[in-house]
């Protein structure tokens, strides 16, 4: 086993360096560096620079993640519908990958913070909202912001990528940001997305 925290390009350039040395082990990469969609672009992308052609989407199968997001596999669910939705509709070019969902919950949360913040809210006035904490939005954990603690969102799950999408493995899991950071299973529901697509504020 080798765990990686890498950006795609070098998750790509480890698992083809590995496969050229005949050495095959289980990957456990960080979430940036897993998307399944950017990832076996890159794999396929470098190996033909190299005069080879693979399945970038086969070579990365029972590669080992974890998600804070929901994952782009879960169509059913309101998030992946909602910012599916925006992209086809605003930036139907770019591909739907790990890194479109990211931007468009960051925006999505920026939006809570900034209605939270109220009308023509100085720095101090976001930082405040913000510091008084945020609805959970898209992630699978609640955020954890105050003024002496700017963890984010608290949990993750672990998954394992099966034909180019992360699928989950067990619950999602919390921590805090105390020394002891004891972890433990998330009993909370995740959020549904409104129909209007607009957070409240």
């Amino acid at each position: 086993m080798v765990v990686s925290f890498s950006i795609p390009a070098f998750t790509a350039l480890l698992k083809l360096n590995s496969l050229k040395l005949g050495f095959n082990p289980t990957l456990v990469v960080s979430d940036v560096g897993s998307d399944p969609i950017t990832l076996s672009g890159l794999l396929e992308a470098f190996a033909k620079q190299g005069g080879a052609k693979v399945n970038g989407s086969q070579l990365i199968n029972g590669m080992i993640s974890d998600g804070y997001l929901p994952s782009l596999g879960s169509a059913s669910n309101s998030w992946i519908a909602l910012f599916k939705k925006i992209r086809d509709q605003y930036d139907a070019k770019a591909p739907f990958d790990g890194n479109v969902l990211y931007g468009e919950a960051v925006g999505y949360t920026f939006v809570q913070a900034m209605l939270k913040a109220g009308r023509n809210p100085t720095r101090a006035d976001l930082v405040t909202a913000i510091q008084n904490g945020i609805p959970q939005g898209p992630a699978i954990a609640p955020y954890s912001y105050s003024s002496s603690d700017h963890m984010g969102i608290t949990g993750a799950y672990m998954g394992v990528i099966q034909n180019g999408q992360l699928v989950q493995q067990g619950p999602v899991l919390t921590t805090d940001a105390s020394a002891s950071g004891a972890i433990s299973t998330y009993s909370g529901s995740e959020q549904q997305a409104p129909a209007s697509g607009i957070p409240s504020p």
